[in-house]
């Protein structure tokens, strides 16, 4: 879709673009190629020149090059170019203003789930975020990316697919739990569980250093990862449908991935007062 896109040129916005796909410029190569201004703007010129360098800043993998260009709403579409360099990313605190961090889950969409937890490998995560290249949150900008910069030192990167911002572009709003709901994700042993219970978890971990307390903790949290590629793919199919490239990259809906960890049923009994907690 990157190649379709016309939105991150200084000035040119979605009425624009939606203006160049119906005269039949669909990718950056039809603008540059085209004997005639596609646009009466006497900004054409610079948005060649932006174009050009479009080009090789996507020939040479720069996923941060369109991440500050893009509007936040629209970074869906770096998907599907770097669809290999994700990092679904989530994080827990301990409720507190200080937002200690007690737990994160990095996914890299496809198969592989690493967790880091405090006191054990927390800071690991600022070593292991930079192989990626796009962060994929539910309402990161707000506060995981905040807090994981500030208390973790951790360098993120710029290209950022928030799905809050995304979501609510098409109408979907609420909190993540809510979002899942609308498009049918099973939460299984962990349904209604929210971040107040991850709370309780970790505060009653501090007290008991309950290994089960920490493995129900992490899989909370791994949950959270493991619905990102799920929301994204709903939310990219929709939004396709207000392009002319819908058939083209239409997204099968993935499955939810395989939790690493394992909720104790023993901890879920004995803290289900949490899961109902509004």
């Amino acid at each position: 879709m990157l190649r379709h896109t016309f939105v991150h040129l200084p000035g040119l916005g979605p009425s624009t673009e939606k203006r160049l796909w119906a005269a039949g410029i669909h990718t950056w190569d039809d603008f540059l190629d085209a004997k005639t201004p596609p646009l009466g703007s006497v900004k054409v010129p610079m948005w060649r020149d932006e174009l050009a360098a479009s080009k090789e800043r996507l020939a040479a993998g720069d996923a941060d090059y369109f991440g500050v260009r893009l509007p936040p709403a629209e970074n869906w579409r770096l998907f599907f170019d770097f669809r290999e360099h994700l990092a679904c990313v989530d994080i827990e605190t301990d409720g507190t203003p200080k937002n200690e961090v007690t737990a994160v889950s990095l996914y890299d969409g496809i198969d592989t789930v690493r967790t880091y937890a405090h006191g054990k490998n927390l800071h690991d995560f600022a070593d292991d975020i930079l192989e990626k290249k796009v962060l994929v949150t539910f309402n990161g900008r707000c506060f995981d990316a905040p807090v994981l910069k500030s208390h973790l030192g951790a360098t993120l990167p710029k290209a950022h697919i928030d799905l809050r911002n995304v979501l609510t572009g098409i109408g979907i709003k609420g909190g993540l739990k809510k979002c899942e709901l609308h498009y049918g994700v099973d939460r299984g042993d962990l349904t209604g569980a929210d971040g107040y219970f991850a709370v309780v978890l970790w505060r009653e971990y501090v007290k008991t250093a309950d290994p089960a307390l920490m493995e129900t903790l992490l899989a909370y949290n791994a949950a959270d990862v493991l619905a990102l590629p799920v929301l994204l793919a709903h939310a990219v199919n929709d939004l396709l449908e207000q392009t002319p490239f819908a058939d083209r990259y239409r997204l099968d809906i993935p499955r939810p991935g395989v939790n690493p960890h394992v909720p104790d049923p023993r901890v879920l009994r004995r803290l289900a007062w949490a899961f109902s907690r509004k």
